[in-house]
């Protein structure tokens, strides 16, 4: 009986310590850090992805010490030892743990962070890529919620890349047609109320 209970500890033990048992850690404490407040979450079916948003409150060094310590951990996760959704979402969290970093203690909102640009790039032949644009007035919502006085320095950086955003939304209506122009209608309008935003910073 003993020895039939201390094998069910090292199963478990081990079981706990498995590369996609690792991931769902990181997960949870990344929700819990940095996911509920300072990102939108968009789910799809073998992936969730995390968009920059304006901090709620300013990054403070202990900040950026929680988030070098995750990007530690996602960096030691076997990625041999995933399924393919585990290594698209590991994949995705890394991602958003190197934003994390980069811009923890930054004295100004960095508006280039909320361009869809490199997103929409990234997907323009996914099968989800329907779902994503319809997210997308959602999120440029929420920034504008949250709006903060940008770097000034940067706002020109988030003009260009939202310019280029407008032009691949202009070249996926090319090859798609007339059901792709429905959908990009409101993304489009989201996006160039985004460039707005940027462009009114610059007149204060």
């Amino acid at each position: 009986m003993k020895k039939f209970a201390l094998l069910s500890i090292l199963f478990y033990l081990c079981s706990c310590n498995t590369p996609e048992a690792r991931l769902r850690r990181l997960q949870h404490d990344f929700w819990e850090t940095y996911a509920r407040q300072d990102f939108f979450e968009i789910r799809l079916k073998n992936e969730v992805l995390h968009w920059p948003l304006p901090p709620a409150s300013v990054p403070s060094g202990q900040q950026k010490l929680l988030a070098e310590k995750l990007q530690k951990e996602a960096s030691a996760i076997d990625k041999e030892g995933l399924s393919e959704a585990g290594k698209k979402q590991l994949a995705q969290l890394s991602a958003a743990l190197d934003d994390c970093v980069a811009h923890a203690g930054a004295a100004f909102f960095d508006p280039s962070r909320c361009e869809v640009s490199r997103q929409l790039k990234q997907f323009s032949a996914h099968p989800e890529l329907p779902l994503l644009m319809e997210k997308i007035p959602a999120y440029y919502a929420q920034i504008e919620q949250r709006w903060q006085i940008p770097d000034s320095r940067l706002v020109s950086k988030a003009v260009d890349a939202s310019q280029n955003a407008l032009d691949l939304l202009n070249g996926l209506e090319k090859s798609a047609g007339g059901e792709m122009v429905a959908r990009t209608g409101a993304a489009r309008a989201a996006i160039k109320d985004f460039i707005g935003l940027c462009q009114s910073a610059l007149l204060r």
